[in-house]
């Protein structure tokens, strides 16, 4: 827990703007006017008397050590804001807006790194959460089941409240009342922005799914057994991915899924990766019961998510249960072409 906090700590350190020029050079300058001000003496022109004690007449010098502690720490003070300033020669203050100083991101090597670059990014630059009247666009490519050239564009409207939802049929608008989606709007950006919270809140949403199966079971010839650890993992990673498909999410709590995502055991980080739409890219990946690789795309650049894919890596059949599948065998893949918030559905940001 420590260790996710300085990593917290360090990334929102990492995204903060360095001050202005202007700035740093009017706060030294009111600093020294304080410090050099003449001092009133304490309790005003008459100076208390007090006994003092027997024994030899040792006169402490307060004043003075509070003088010099004062003067040391103005000496420290404008060293520092002096620092501060000679490491910025030459630099272009602005006035209008924050400086825009790139971000000191460290290098990618794991999905930790990648999680927490992408933290630092959204630090900086927090976008707007959706209003629930507004409207989620995501226009989307995927390939068509059971082929891997075959795709089919799609456009989709999703309101944030779920009441409705919108597609293109043949150029025409259709709006739908209600959602068909399982992961919905007010639970994903109800999801805590702290990677561990919010891997928590998912682990408990997947147990309680599991349960209310179990439920609606009993009684009944077929019995749900209880999840495995392998299971929880799985189920978690994809409940995460699946929240980032047909959504336009805050890059805060995008940041956040993807720490999420890399603390579920089994997740591992790929630098070269080209999605569905030929960008380059890195993933998280996790392969699921040995046999199944489910991904998401990330740009190296500005950690946007691009999509996801789901691919078979090895043959394999679930014995008495009619299911088998064979390695290299698509099950989805799906990349965001363009993404946005809109106040009605048919508009494009």
């Amino acid at each position: 827990m420590i260790v996710d906090e300085l990593r917290q700590l360090k990334d929102r350190h990492d995204a903060m703007p360095e001050a202005d020029d202007q700035v740093v050079a009017r706060a030294r300058a009111r600093l020294l006017a304080h410090l050099s001000a003449p001092r009133p003496r304490a309790g005003g022109s008459r100076p208390r008397v007090f006994a003092r004690p027997p024994g030899p007449r040792v006169r402490p010098r307060l004043g003075w050590v509070v003088g010099l502690g004062a003067a040391a720490l103005a000496v420290v003070l404008v060293a520092v804001i002096t620092t501060m300033t000679a490491t910025r020669e030459g630099s272009t203050p602005v006035q209008a807006q924050p400086p825009a100083t790139p971000l000191r991101l460290g290098p990618v090597a794991s999905a930790e790194d990648l999680a927490g670059n992408a933290a630092a990014l959204a630090a900086a630059a927090p976008d707007p959460v959706p209003e629930p009247g507004q409207w989620a666009y995501v226009k989307s490519r995927n390939v068509l089941q059971q082929s891997k050239t075959r795709t089919r564009t799609h456009e989709l409207w999703r309101r944030a409240d779920e009441k409705q939802f919108a597609y293109l049929e043949d150029g025409e608008l259709k709006v739908v009342d209600g959602s068909e989606f399982e992961v919905t709007y007010p639970y994903l950006l109800s999801l805590p922005t702290d990677p561990a919270a919010l891997l928590a809140s998912v682990y408990a949403e997947v147990d309680a799914q599991h349960a209310r199966r179990q439920e609606e079971r009993r009684g009944g010839r077929a019995t749900v057994p209880p999840l495995t650890q392998e299971q929880r993992h799985t189920y978690a990673f994809q409940h995460i991915v699946q929240g980032m498909r047909d959504a336009v999410l805050p890059r805060t709590l995008r940041a956040a899924m993807y720490g999420a995502l890399a603390k579920i055991p089994g997740v591992r980080y790929e630098a070269r990766a080209t999605d569905l739409a030929r960008r380059p890219g890195v993933t998280l990946y996790r392969v699921h019961e040995g046999y199944l690789r489910d991904e998401i795309f990330v740009d190296p650049d500005t950690y946007e998510y691009l999509g996801y894919r789901t691919i078979v890596v090895r043959d394999f059949e679930q014995p008495g249960a009619y299911y088998s599948v064979r390695k290299g065998q698509l099950l989805g893949w799906g990349s965001v072409i363009a993404s946005g918030v809109v106040d009605r559905p048919g508009l494009r940001p």
